[in-house]
This record gives structure tokens, sequence and C-alpha cells, in this order.
């Protein structure tokens, strides 16, 4: 697509008998970007969906809408890998799931896969402060306003704080990444992510249970465009 649109419907909450039919709704809506949560059963306590779902729904629907995969597991950079060799390009792994050993393959994937936006993810518990020497390697990070492995949670109170943070940090010192929330987002919670300096929101259960998603998307960012 010609522009990217601030909200990322969350395709955990979509209908899995019908995913197909959910995916061409949004395009048809002019969404550019759906959220493809992975759940490993170990890093949270569900698990989700993986390769499995994914490659199909690329292969299919990938020249015409873009995939965000939110790697909640164990050992993501090699997770990492396998949904870049299946044309993934957006992916986000989870500060807490990283160790030390892990930033030189992350240095090394962006080498090997130029194409590779990677993201980010920070838990609840986590503070804005505590990833700032790992900022300059990323190139958006997630907070995340829910605990994450469920969807339907409402918005932890004081997220937005985190969100402002992290997008003053951003101009102090010139950086280019993008901030994405995921959790709670609704027509309230939304609109406060934004003013706050989100970049994108992801909407689960208030999209996909909404009977008019065209207003929904309306009233998650009261008609602010990303530039």
């Amino acid at each position: 697509m010609e522009k990217e649109t601030i909200v990322r419907p969350s395709l955990l909450s979509a209908d899995f008998l019908h995913l197909s039919k959910d995916v061409e709704e949004a395009i048809s809506l002019g969404v550019s970007c759906l959220h493809f949560d992975v759940m490993d059963g170990s890093f949270v306590e569900d698990i989700s969906f993986g390769e499995k779902i994914f490659a199909p729904l690329q292969k299919t629907y990938g020249d015409r809408i873009a995939f965000d995969v939110h790697l909640m597991v164990e050992n993501p950079l090699k997770h990492v890998r396998r949904f870049l060799e299946l044309g993934g390009k957006e992916i986000s792994v989870h500060y807490e799931a990283l160790t030390l050993g892990d930033l030189p393959q992350i240095q090394e994937l962006k080498r090997e896969f130029p194409q590779l936006r990677l993201g980010l993810a920070i838990n609840p518990e986590t503070k804005p402060e505590e990833i700032v020497s790992l900022l300059p390697l990323f190139d958006m990070v997630l907070v995340m306003s829910v605990v994450p492995g469920k969807g339907g949670q409402s918005f932890l109170e004081g997220s937005e704080k985190k969100i402002a943070a992290l997008a003053s940090y951003r101009k102090e010192h010139s950086f280019s990444y993008k901030i994405e929330v995921d959790g709670g987002i609704n027509d309230k919670t939304g609109p406060l992510c934004l003013l706050s300096g989100a970049d994108y929101l992801v909407a689960g259960s208030f999209y996909f249970h909404s009977l008019d998603k065209k207003q929904t998307l309306v009233s998650l960012t009261k008609e602010k465009e990303v530039e």
C-alpha cells in the first residue's frame, strides 16, 4: 500500500474458521498491516499459531497487506530467521527473552536481511530506561499495555507514560524507531496513546468484535494519520 495505517488489527481475535474473510475485509477497509501473535506456551502461558499459519497468509496476501509478527517465545532469534525465510519483514522480539549473547546475532540478522524491520517488545514491568542502550539496534518499540499472552485484557494505566518517555528519548537523540502499543486498545485508550507519541495501535477484540469496523478504525485514531 502507498501509506501505512495506524491501526493494526490483531489476528489473535479474528475468526479462525474464516481467517481469509477477516483478512480480505481488513484489506477492503484500507488496513495496511495485521498483527500476528506467536505464543509458545513457555514465554507466555498460552499457545497461539506459528509458521504453518503464517506461510499461506504471507503467500496469499503478502503483496496486498503486511504482517507484523510479534514473537512471544523463548529463543526468539531462532524464530526471527524462520519467519524471514517465509517472507516476513516486520518482526518483534521480547526484551525479556533476549540475552547479551543475542546482540551479535541481531546485528548479523540485520546485515543478512536488510529488509527486516526489527522491533523490541517490552512487558508492562519493564521500564523504558532499561532498554535505552539497545534502541539503536531496533526499528520499533512495542509497548505491551497488558500482560502478554491473552487477548481481551484492559489497558494498564500508566502505559501512556512509557510511550511518552520513548517518544521523548526518540526526539532527544534523533532516533527513527516507531512506537507501537498492544493491549486494551479502544476508542479511549487509542487516542490517548497517539497523543502520548505512539505511531501504531494493535487492536484485537475492539476491532474484530465490532459491528462497524470502518467506524471503529476512525474511533481508534480520531482520524489522526501517520506522517
